[in-house]
């Protein structure tokens, strides 16, 4: 293989990588990273630009941002379902917009520098080095955090070439490189006007095919437990994913409810066909049936010309989860049965009705069958949407999860970051464990990757890094207990549960979240006498 100069082999040493990229422009561009002081297993701070300096760049390239801005609403139903982060950036680097599908996997922000001289090799820094289209495929990026993604870049030039910016995407290696190449060159085209928008949004160039580009993330395996009711709920769950029956998940926020959602429609034979996830309660009321059955060209004020497809319409083929179903009005709620029974819709404004063949998985917080009652919810639905109930047990009913979710949301977030996993102090896990997290496994990750922002430079989580909330919630029962080991913990937990049922072992099961088998061993275990 040809090299420049340079010792390409004492730089791989050097930098800690064990892969050796075979092109050439990407060699040049990790010789530029590692003389760039970049680290490939270290975070790299955010070069955010303050608030005037922010303002001032916006407003030079106002125009550019609104067609970005533009081309995003205008193909939202398709771009949206595109498992990827969008961005554009000034000719220095500094991202004056993005449109991040990414959030769990890759922290970029507006205002955050993305040229070599700060994240190292990319499209977006190859980019605006040598003002050509780029793309980078997984191992190819410098730094290890970015290494299971693609990234593909357009430069945006002015009549004399002289570089303005770029436009970007970080994808999941698994979407298909050409695809995402072929998305940005096509965004790149229209900002620089060798495309008009409206030819753009009128022909819809960009196809979307849930094989490639669905934002179905989770499977069962994505499932990070041990607690014997999330393996009955896991169970349940495999058994309807077999069938199309509907599906109520049933649970409180932040318990897992979409995740279980993906995990049924990608174990069910629809698997490569459309998931459309739409929360109830987050659409307006007076738009909620323009968004579930869509529109014909004028059928209110402000409606897009040609028309809108529904979510209905977009899942056909696949599957559809209607989270917070209990937010429905009763009106849709009429016209949601009307499309289960005939199994058709018919677009607002028009008169045909359009067949549709999709599995229907909804959710919710609330006690349907109590809304019923008071007259919320329509009774002929809720039997229509009830035809398997999963119940999703609450983060303080499965403590026995809480040091595995831990150490894996940990992992992720550093990986996030580009820096080494950390350890977590066991005085700190017994804070965690003692805390009731109201707000559920959502609480839990959000929490530590607030923990992990603020301790970047720790190798330790230690009490002193948990938000006051969770240490003064936790200190009445810690300093009682005094400091435990978790088999203490589990051993005392064992106990008091055989107290609470009054020495039955299978209401005492049942309270821990075990099976009588496991209970019986943990008895043997710990050597625990019955009535102590």
């Amino acid at each position: 293989m040809q090299r420049d100069n340079f010792d390409f082999d004492g730089l791989l040493t050097q930098i800690k990588r064990s892969y050796t990229p075979f092109r050439k422009v990407i060699q040049n561009s990790w010789k530029r990273s590692s003389d760039y002081g970049i680290k490939t297993d270290e975070f790299s701070a955010s070069q955010l630009l303050d608030q005037n300096r922010a303002a001032e760049k916006i407003a030079k390239y106002r125009d550019e941002l609104d067609k970005f801005d533009f081309i995003f609403d205008e193909l939202n139903q398709i771009m949206e379902n595109i498992a990827a982060a969008f961005l554009i950036a000034d000719e220095e680097g500094y991202i004056l917009s993005v449109k991040n599908h990414l959030e769990d996997f890759l922290d970029i922000r507006t205002g955050d520098n993305w040229s070599e001289f700060h994240k190292g090799t990319s499209a977006v820094g190859l980019t605006l080095f040598t003002k050509k289209p780029a793309h980078v495929i997984g191992n190819e990026h410098f730094k290890n955090n970015l290494t299971e993604l693609n990234s593909a870049a357009y430069p945006i030039l002015n009549k004399d070439s002289e570089l303005l910016g770029v436009v970007g995407a970080f994808s999941p290696a698994e979407i298909n490189i050409d695809l995402l190449k072929l998305i940005i060159h096509i965004i790149g085209l229209t900002l620089t006007e060798k495309t008009p928008i409206d030819t753009l949004i009128s022909k819809q160039k960009i196809k979307s095919s849930p094989k490639i580009g669905s934002r179905v993330r989770y499977d069962f395996s994505s499932i990070v437990t041990e607690s014997e009711k999330m393996y009955k709920a896991i169970e349940v769950a495999k058994i309807a994913a077999r069938n199309d029956s509907t599906v109520m998940l049933v649970g409180s926020s932040g318990t897992g409810k979409e995740m279980f959602a993906q995990a049924i429609h990608n174990y069910n034979y629809r698997r490569n066909r459309p998931f459309v996830a739409i929360n109830v309660g987050a659409v307006p009321k007076d738009l909620v049936e323009s968004e579930f059955f869509g529109y014909e060209d004028g059928a209110f004020t402000g409606a897009i010309k040609g028309g809108k497809p529904g979510k209905f319409e977009l899942a056909n083929g696949g599957t559809i989860f209607l989270d917070e179903i209990g937010e429905m009005s009763l009106s849709a709620q009429q016209n949601l049965l009307r499309v289960i029974q005939e199994k058709e819709v018919t677009r607002i404004g028009g008169t045909r009705a359009l067949p549709i063949d999709v599995r229907i998985i909804t959710a919710t917080k609330k006690n349907l069958l109590k809304e019923v009652e008071k007259g919320n919810f329509r009774e002929d639905l809720y039997y229509r949407l009830n035809v398997i109930t999963i119940p999703l047990p609450e983060l303080k009913e499965r403590k026995e999860d809480i040091k595995l979710l831990t150490e894996n949301f940990i992992k992720k977030h550093c990986h996030k970051f580009g820096i080494p996993s950390k350890k977590l102090h066991s005085n700190t896990l017994e804070y965690l464990i003692n805390y009731d997290w109201p707000g559920n496994v959502r609480e839990l990750e959000n929490m530590l990757e607030g923990v992990i922002t603020f301790a970047m430079d720790e190798e330790i989580i230690k009490p002193k890094h948990l938000p006051k909330e969770i240490r003064k919630k936790s200190t009445k029962k810690t300093d009682e207990a005094g400091p435990m080991s978790l088999e203490e913990m589990e051993k005392k937990a064992v106990i008091n549960a055989l107290k609470k049922s009054g020495q039955n072992l299978t209401k005492a099961a049942e309270i821990l979240g075990i099976t009588r088998a496991t209970l019986y061993n943990k008895i043997d275990k710990y050597q625990i006498k019955i009535g102590e």
